[in-house]
């Protein structure tokens, strides 16, 4: 571990640099919000795929184009619009009254 030395209001403050992992969130907890957008984003990813080969008629017989689309929209939306309600929600909540 890394450590920094800081001073904060004159005084020297030792802090000690923590590695924080992909799925984890900003004080090193597990997040299950980063495992389940990055399930999300992969499944879109793969079916986008699939979807483009069946449209160019590798896979499949070419149909169902637009329902392609929809879906792999809602897996794009499935991926990042819960990181970013719960962004807003933190910082709503964080807020001290006035």
């Amino acid at each position: 571990m890394a450590t920094n030395l800081r001073t904060i209001k004159g005084v020297d403050v030792q802090e000690t640099a923590r590695h924080v992992g992909f799925l984890q969130d900003d004080h090193g907890h597990q997040s299950s919000m980063r495992l389940m957008c990055l399930i999300a984003l992969a499944a879109a990813v793969v079916f986008g795929a699939l979807s483009v080969l069946a449209a160019i008629n590798v896979i499949g017989n070419g149909s169902g184009g637009a329902d392609a689309i929809t879906i792999t929209f809602g897996f794009l939306v499935a991926a990042f619009a819960p990181k970013a309600i719960q962004k807003f929600a933190e910082q709503k909540s964080e807020k001290p009254a006035s």
